[in-house]
């Protein structure tokens, strides 16, 4: 929320100052009081509800600053919300400013953005933290509400079991314990905060009266960031805290930027992946267009490839590598003439050898590809044979690279069950006959049964089909 409709007022001396302020928070649908002392704010807000005080600091009779302390220790009125006003900003104002709670400071003259602006961030400021005071002595509770209940949203319990019940339903921001209590200590109520769901993380300070190396030594090993001693000095106390809730927002803000920077990556790496994905289609589209009864080859080939690898039990970062390498395995065909691969008719020998030339050009186009060391595998050696009869190295065996003799079943799966210029697709149990023929000379065996569990799970023999291919 901005604040609008909120009921602000106006404390300032200075008349000019005054009605230009109170007629920006108008024109922009804020409510609007106004005093021209503190001692006329201080009456106003005892008598109506405000959000929040603009606050001039140089005033005559009561300054801000005195104002302010007068408005800290009146039960009624001691949370209202505080902004300074002020024409100088000096540096001692800070300190002070921060004690009596002053949420920001404005310096005049007063611009009509930077007002609304610095009073809409109010606003939207999530509430006053929560601090939890736990100590069986009646009067230190009093103590801790009178001195912190003008920054914090405080809570004052006076045993452990109250504190626990607390705490089923309230995560506050801090816990401060009294180290000595009847029943249940400071330290048997800590560990058993530390057992609660929202209890693990919860910062804590411990209240004593001791003041002995041992008592140090066994707060901070029990867990507790710091403890105060008693009587309280309520200075002392207020930086403590402050140093406290500040590392912890600090911590928390790391966190979030830490997750938020992960995202972004996470992001970026997926906006690159779908690039890269495009790309390689582009290109695997390319390709087959060269040969208009290979329309899809390419696509069909890697998901064959990257099923035959998820069966296998590679990771998913190996399952997108097949892919990837698989959609590009016939780039080298770029480099055949078109009459040859759409020749109807039996090639020559002259033919064949230049047909057998595409893995050469394709590795030596996907040699220089860095962010993918391995996407020139399997162009380089899918026409490989596992007894070393194929080319155009005459690998044997596992000297094939993995990559290469998963796609070299895939492609050859394809080939028999899409239609051609010269015959129609395959009847599947012809394709699963050439398939265990191969078994041990054409295809790696392993990698061959894994297609024939393929084609044994395919009843329908769908799985060449578009419709069907897509799920792998």
């Amino acid at each position: 929320m901005d604040g609008r409709g909120k009921t602000i007022l106006i404390i300032d001396d200075d008349h000019l100052s005054l009605k230009m302020t109170e007629q920006i928070l108008k024109d922009r649908s804020f409510g609007v009081l106004t005093a021209s002392s503190g001692e006329q704010g201080i009456q106003i807000l005892r008598e109506n509800p405000v959000d929040l005080v603009l606050l001039d600091i140089e005033m005559p009779g009561l300054s801000g600053f005195e104002t302010l302390e007068i408005i800290r220790n009146e039960e009624k009125i001691r949370n209202t919300r505080v902004i300074f006003i002020t024409v100088m900003m000096v540096e001692s104002y800070r300190q002070d400013a921060r004690r009596l709670g002053v949420l920001d400071f404005i310096q005049k003259p007063i611009l009509p953005v930077n007002l609304v602006e610095r009073i809409s961030k109010t606003f939207r400021e999530p509430s006053r933290q929560k601090v939890l005071v736990v100590d069986d002595d009646s009067m230190n509770l009093r103590f801790a509400q009178r001195m912190l209940g003008a920054y914090y949203e405080v809570t004052c319990v006076s045993s452990g079991i109250e504190a626990l019940e607390f705490l089923k339903t309230t995560t506050p921001a801090l816990a401060l314990l009294d180290l000595h209590m009847p029943e249940m200590n400071g330290f048997q109520l800590l560990e058993r905060i530390r057992l609660i769901p929202n209890g693990a993380d919860l910062p804590v300070v411990f209240l004593t009266a001791d003041n002995d190396r041992e008592t140090e030594i066994q707060v901070f090993k029990a867990g507790a960031l710091d403890y105060i001693q008693k009587p309280f000095v309520a200075d002392v106390v207020l930086q403590r805290l402050n140093r406290i809730l500040d590392l912890k927002r600090l911590q928390n803000s790391l966190q979030e930027e830490v997750e938020r920077r992960t995202a972004e990556l996470s992001e970026s790496r997926r906006k690159v992946t779908n690039l890269s994905l495009q790309v390689v289609t582009t290109l695997a589209s390319t390709i087959d267009a060269k040969d208009k009864y290979t329309n899809g080859h390419s696509r069909r080939v890697a998901k064959y490839s990257r099923e035959l690898g998820r069966r296998m039990g590679k990771t998913p970062e190996e399952l997108e590598e097949i892919y990837f390498i698989a959609m590009l395995h016939d780039i080298g065909k770029i480099g055949i003439p078109d009459a040859i691969i759409n020749k109807t008719s039996k090639l020559s020998d002259e033919e064949y050898d230049t047909i057998k030339t595409h893995p050469g050009i394709g590795a030596e186009i996907l040699k220089n590809i860095s962010e993918m060391p391995n996407m020139e595998i399997g162009a380089h050696w899918h026409h490989e044979r596992f007894d070393g009869k194929g080319y155009p190295d005459g690998l044997k065996g596992n000297e094939i690279p993995e990559i290469a003799r998963i796609i070299a079943v895939a492609d050859a799966y394809d080939a028999m069950t899409s239609r051609r210029s010269y015959r129609g697709a395959l009847p599947q149990e012809v394709v699963r006959g050439e398939i265990v023929k191969g078994r041990g000379f054409q295809f790696d065996p392993q990698i061959a049964d894994m297609m024939l569990d393929m084609i044994a799970d395919d009843a329908d023999y769908e799985m060449h089909d578009e419709g069907f291919y897509g799920r792998y």
